[in-house]
């Protein structure tokens, strides 16, 4: 069993494990969240903690789709009239998850990079299935690109499976490619036979295998996990541009960093794979609470800073 670092306060392994088990219990057995359920716990807990001062929060709409937009005054890494722009697909398993649960890490990394960052509120499922929100957020992407300036892709987590298919709809049409794609945590195959469903790693983790099955059939709806559009890393990497990912070794999700790492250097994809030796899944939206949040922010910053040149 993975041992777990000091950047998580000391807590003993035990504790962790059995509070996640716990946890999954009393939401799925004895509570019975629905997806909106948790959605609104969610986004009523994100306002606790709104992320850096002295960032812009600001609403707008971006091809018609609700969204936010996160900037701050120029700094010493800003082009003032062409600020990098980062177009972030929030994580939450394709059903909950919005600009406000991501607003600590865009604040932090708008923050630190002084790019621009737009967060779709993409429609959610089970009420908007695959591919509707892959369609939203083309058109986000397509009204950024009216725009002179470098775009860069994020996702993390179910977000990071969106951004990536985003990113394989634009090289497919042949559009403005962006200048890199950044992956956190990603959940790449969803697929029940998935490396990361056979390993079913999930001591750390507040999901486990049921979890993902039952998201992903709120995703799909009956549409064939084995699509590469609904399955990113079973279409072709060869044409993407340079990579950012990110995993810890503990959480559900590793094998599926580490399938999309054997596949960019099969592609001899320009790549960097960043490592937590265990860190739990979503750390990164804690970037003022979690030690390997800031390093994680740190590095995403240096990553675009370096592509930018």
């Amino acid at each position: 069993m993975a041992q777990l670092p000091p950047s998580l306060w000391n807590i003993p392994q035990r504790f962790v494990s059995i509070t996640h088990q716990l946890g999954r219990s009393w939401r799925r057995d004895v509570i019975k969240m629905t997806p909106e359920q948790i959605r609104a716990t969610l986004d009523g807990l994100s306002r606790l903690y709104p992320g850096q001062f002295g960032v812009t929060f600001e609403q707008i709409e971006l091809a018609g789709i609700p969204s936010a937009k996160i900037y701050c005054a120029p700094g010493p890494h800003r082009d003032k009239h062409r600020p990098d722009r980062i177009l972030m697909v929030h994580g939450g398993g394709f059903a909950f998850g919005s600009a406000r649960t991501h607003r600590a890490l865009a604040t932090s990394l708008a923050k630190n990079c002084q790019a621009d960052i737009y967060i779709p509120e993409y429609s959610l499922a089970p009420e908007k299935p695959f591919p509707f929100a892959i369609n939203e957020l083309l058109a986000c992407y397509d009204e950024m690109c009216e725009q002179e300036g470098r775009i860069w892709l994020m996702g993390d987590s179910a977000g990071a499976n969106l951004a990536a298919a985003l990113l394989n709809e634009v090289i497919e049409k042949q559009g403005k490619p962006p200048e890199g794609l950044l992956l956190l945590s990603p959940w790449i195959d969803l697929r029940p036979s998935s490396r990361s469903n056979t390993a079913s790693q999930s001591f750390w983790s507040p999901f486990e295998r049921l979890d993902m099955l039952e998201y992903a059939t709120h995703y799909l709806q009956g549409h064939a996990a084995t699509d590469p559009k609904a399955s990113p890393i079973l279409a072709s990497v060869a044409e993407w541009p340079p990579v950012y990912l990110e995993a810890s070794k503990v959480e559900y999700l590793w094998h599926d960093a580490e399938h999309l790492a054997e596949e960019l250097g099969k592609a001899e994809v320009p790549f960097e794979f960043r490592i937590e030796p265990a860190a739990l899944h979503a750390w990164q939206l804690f970037p003022d609470i979690l030690p390997e949040a800031k390093r994680s922010i740190d590095k995403m910053a240096e990553f675009i800073r370096h592509h930018s040149r």
